[in-house]
């Protein structure tokens, strides 16, 4: 009669050390013609504090980054968590608003007549940049501010990294963290040089799953 191979998977303490983190503004329009107004809001300003969720983010940059160091984890992937829960719905405060910085409210940067900048009036006006963006069909483009705020820091957080997949061992994690932070980083604008980071703990162990 064969027996039952034991099913093992391995789970880390990880920390890292985050820069120059980016945290894009959301605006809407409301009202019309003359009296349509600029509306800036941030779901991550409570209370003067910044709320961001680490286990959420470390594992959306685990999905996209690990396939590039060998394309099979592709398939693999769903079989790395990141606690707690894979950071749904956990945000925590990581830093004070006066902490942030975006290009100050001097003369030429202070809001315009039509903006509303009172839900973030703690923070400075943010940076701006203008993409051309498609309609749905790919037809007629269009001019889209984008708005973002920067946290300089450096941060550091701390998250357990755990995985059940056979082909991924915590060494190929620990050596993705290592090298591609420094090239592509976390949080908004990652992709344009925010958010990098440095890998400052990497501690992992076996387990043995009891069944």
């Amino acid at each position: 009669m064969a027996t039952k191979a034991p099913a093992y998977f391995w789970e880390a303490d990880v920390e890292l050390e985050i820069k120059n983190l980016a945290f894009s503004v959301s605006e809407k329009d409301e009202g019309r013609g003359a009296y349509k107004k600029r509306i800036f809001y941030a779901d991550w300003l409570r209370d003067g504090k910044i709320y961001w969720n680490p286990a959420q983010r470390v594992k959306g940059w685990i999905n996209k980054n690990l396939p590039l160091v060998k394309s099979t984890y592709k398939d693999q992937i769903q079989a790395v968590k990141v606690f707690p829960f894979d950071g749904q719905g956990l945000w925590e405060a990581i830093a004070e608003a006066k902490d942030m910085i975006g290009v100050g409210f001097g003369e030429d940067s202070k809001p315009e007549d039509n903006m509303d900048y009172s839900a973030l009036a703690n923070l400075p006006y943010p940076h701006k940049q203008h993409i051309t963006v498609k309609d749905a069909k790919g037809g007629v483009a269009r001019s889209v501010p984008l708005y973002w705020l920067v946290l300089p820091g450096p941060i550091n957080i701390k998250v357990k990294v755990m995985s059940f997949a056979r082909s991924i061992e915590p060494e190929m994690i620990e050596e993705a963290l290592r090298e591609l932070g420094k090239a592509t980083g976390l949080g908004d604008k990652h992709n344009h040089g925010f958010g990098g980071f440095e890998l400052k703990g990497f501690k992992s162990e076996k387990k043995r799953l009891k069944l």
